[in-house]
């Protein structure tokens, strides 16, 4: 997130660990708050692409996969273990 507010990007995969951990995770909120977070600060921002996948990972739409929730703890265990991303 520190990355989003200064460069104005994120990896897309970050961008999903964030949307899941947001939507279904831990706080429970709703998927409309963080599109629209995320449409004010991304560079690259695509209304509609940002609306669905916002959309599609909260299990919100009519079409989802429940199973497909990244899990910001296991997500870093896997792709970075020495934490050199988040020390960045």
């Amino acid at each position: 997130m520190a990355q989003l507010r200064t460069e104005g990007w994120i990896h897309h995969l970050g961008r999903h660990a964030v949307a899941c951990f947001l939507t279904r995770g831990d706080l429970w909120q709703s998927w409309e708050e963080g599109a629209e977070f995320f449409e004010g600060e991304l560079l690259d921002a695509d209304y509609a692409l940002n609306n669905f996948n916002w959309l599609w990972l909260s299990c919100s739409g009519f079409f989802y996969q429940y199973f497909r929730c990244y899990s910001p703890v296991a997500f870093q265990k896997k792709n970075d273990p020495n934490g050199n991303y988040i020390r960045k």
